[in-house]
């Protein structure tokens, strides 16, 4: 056996079947992410003992925490491992101390040095002065960090986080992620279940992504975001994503038509455009450019000084174009209607499916 993670998870919650392989170094931050309902967040119930395995073994540092083989389950008590889920799950008759004190006094703990260690969380994640509060007079962020402050006050070996911002506006999330970084770096191993791709791509060193309960892809932020292998990751990640059959000069297109990109080999393949490289036209264009197509503008949305247009084409897969705002109001794209677009085929970046 070595340091860190290694659990082969197979749970059924409900319709869903859970089958993940996981492994993580010590001090490793992994991303889990995924469309609703993948197994996202049952898969960190499955490592916290909160959901029993069907089959499968989850070993931290040496230790065996689950074997569905042997029958052997360590209870969730007495697991090395911090848990803050997205629902919080504060004592409603504690105050905010004695919530993160609870967990160090289950350990044995004395009462005094668990509340000095748990007023000290609470300082240090911005809320030592709602120490006293009890959670129903905290606002959601409040009670986010407080929950924090609980699952890192165990200085767990296994540190679990189910959407840990996910109740902080804007401007208190970017503080807090900066805050997070290292003290989820602290923790043997974290795994972070998140549905914000800036969190995933900032806060962890790797990717695990999730549909349907199984892994689909995984890989560092930057390796998933060159090679994305599935719309839902193409989208997560911002980049169009087409599939189909290489060919000498292109890609024979799985849902019709044809993609001019040199180098595109032979065999199935996927074929990155980003947004940028889409040019947007409301005539046809001149000259002869290889990947032209016709279309219609269906929605817009404004990103800052960019503005991502969804384009349905005809007989083809739709395609995400970005332009400045300037451009949108040019050409009237907030109008809809028809269009025409252009790829260069030096653009498209083509690999092995």
């Amino acid at each position: 056996m070595t340091a860190g993670l290694s659990a082969a998870v197979a749970a059924r919650v409900g319709d869903l079947r859970l089958d993940v392989a996981l492994e993580a170094r010590p001090g490793e931050v992994v991303a889990v992410v995924g469309p609703n309902g993948a197994g996202k967040s049952t898969l960190l119930r499955a490592l916290a003992g909160l959901v029993p395995l069907s089959a499968g073994r989850v070993v931290m540092d040496d230790t065996v925490l689950e074997d569905a083989a042997t029958g052997h389950r360590l209870a969730p008590e007495r697991r090395p491992v911090g848990l803050a889920f997205q629902d919080r799950l504060l004592f409603p008759h504690l105050s905010a101390l004695d919530n993160v004190a609870f967990g160090l006094r289950c350990r044995g703990v004395r009462r005094a040095e668990a509340r000095r260690r748990a007023a000290a969380w609470l300082d240090r994640l911005g809320v030592g002065h709602r120490a006293a509060s009890r959670p129903a007079t905290l606002s959601g962020g409040e009670a986010q960090r407080v929950a924090l402050a609980r699952a890192l006050a165990m200085e767990p070996a296994l540190l679990l986080l189910d959407e840990p911002l996910s109740a902080l506006d804007v401007e208190a999330r970017g503080a807090l992620r900066r805050e997070l970084r290292p003290l989820m770096a602290g923790a043997g191993v974290a795994v972070l279940v998140t549905h914000d791709p800036l969190e995933a791509m900032t806060l962890a060193g790797r990717l695990v992504v999730l549909e349907h309960g199984r892994v689909v892809q995984h890989g560092t932020p930057r390796e998933v975001a060159e090679r994305p292998r599935s719309p839902w990751v193409a989208e997560l990640v911002g980049v169009n994503l087409l599939a189909g059959q290489g060919r000498d000069g292109g890609v024979e297109l799985a849902e019709g038509g044809w993609l001019a990109a040199p180098g595109a080999g032979r065999g199935q393949v996927f074929a990155v455009v980003h947004p940028r490289a889409v040019a947007v036209h409301r005539r046809p264009p001149e000259g002869s450019p290889r990947n032209v197509w016709e279309g219609r503008a269906e929605a817009v949305e404004l990103l800052g000084d960019r503005a991502r247009v969804r384009i349905a084409l005809d007989g083809r897969p739709a395609l995400v174009a970005e332009v400045t705002p300037a451009a949108v109001a040019d050409l009237a794209l907030d109008d809809g209607g028809q269009v025409w677009v252009t790829v260069k085929a030096t653009e498209v970046r083509v690999f092995p499916a």
